[in-house]
């Protein structure tokens, strides 16, 4: 009789094989590209107009699933619609919008600056173990600047570290994302908590089972353990990854560990079935199937290609 491993089975609910609904607003991995899987250590830096220009400075109503971003607005003035409600922002300021949450923008022609775009997953790495710096995307917020500004001058740093060749680059990347963090945090407590907008109960729920699970998904504990954590039902848990991440919590936490199988073989000489062990397998045959299932080669091929 074939051993399952814990992981992979108490994420699935009796709701997980229902068709995904047609969202009802857009969800776009950036802005007017199609949705896709960021990579564990996404980030993206570019001018305001990039995007904003080409849409006659009108960004309708959109979402990204798995992108937290930084709007710095050097110059102009316009409106940014969050989750309904809209709220006036005039440069100098910074917009700061979660993974998952609806918004839009109108912005004066005139109007200048940079986006920042981060996955969830390199930003939790990164804050996981700095209190201080966790919750800088609990809500939308928007923080007036006041020239000159290291906020600024932070984000034009790590603009020119992503855009050139160097060694070590991934890990200066890094530290420059840590330091503009840094910076956020410091400007929040200044001003206080800024000027948070209402963010929909659901993207509340799906930012605190992303931590959950970030925090257990090798242990095996059971979806009503997560919902008991969360202060939540399965029922509303499930509503929520819907409307938010366009996915099932299982799904979210099969990912998870998907991707961090996929780290062992990438980045680690451990021998397929210590890999799977360390994920809470018991059978690491099985481990091999599920990886392929949800991949589309062997762990081995895998490793190879990698």
């Amino acid at each position: 009789m074939e051993t399952r491993a814990i992981p992979l089975y108490f994420c699935v609910d009796s709701a997980s094989d229902a068709p995904m609904p047609r969202p009802l607003v857009p969800h776009y991995f950036l802005y007017g590209e199609p949705p896709q899987a960021p990579d564990d250590r996404f980030l993206h830096v570019e001018d305001l107009d990039d995007r904003s220009r080409a849409a006659a400075w009108r960004i309708t109503p959109h979402a990204h699933a798995d992108l937290h971003q930084v709007f710095l607005i050097r110059h102009g003035h316009g409106t940014v619609t969050a989750e309904g409600e809209a709220t006036a922002f005039v440069a100098p300021c910074a917009l700061i919008i979660p993974a998952g949450v609806v918004h839009g923008l109108v912005y004066e022609t005139i109007s200048a600056g940079r986006v920042v775009s981060v996955s969830d997953t390199f930003l939790h790495a990164l804050t996981r173990e700095e209190q201080a710096l966790s919750g800088l995307f609990g809500s939308v917020r928007s923080l007036a600047l006041s020239p000159p500004c290291p906020l600024d001058a932070a984000i034009e740093a790590l603009w020119a570290e992503q855009s050139r060749a160097a060694p070590a680059r991934s890990a200066a990347v890094a530290a420059r994302l840590t330091l503009l963090l840094i910076e956020m945090a410091q400007l929040m407590d200044e001003a206080g908590t800024g000027a948070p907008t209402q963010l929909a109960a659901q993207t509340r729920i799906v930012a605190g089972f992303r931590r959950e699970v970030e925090n257990s998904f090798r242990t095996g504990i059971d979806l009503k353990t997560y919902c008991d954590r969360l202060g939540t039902t399965p029922g509303r848990l499930r509503a929520a990854c819907r409307s938010v991440a366009e996915t099932t919590p299982g799904q979210l936490i099969a990912d998870r560990i998907v991707l961090e199988a996929k780290r062992g073989l990438r980045y680690s000489t451990l021998p397929v079935s210590e890999i799977a062990y360390a994920l809470g397998f018991q059978d690491p045959a099985y481990f091999s199937r599920y990886f392929a299932r949800a991949v589309g080669m062997t762990p081995s091929a895998f490793r190879n290609a990698a």
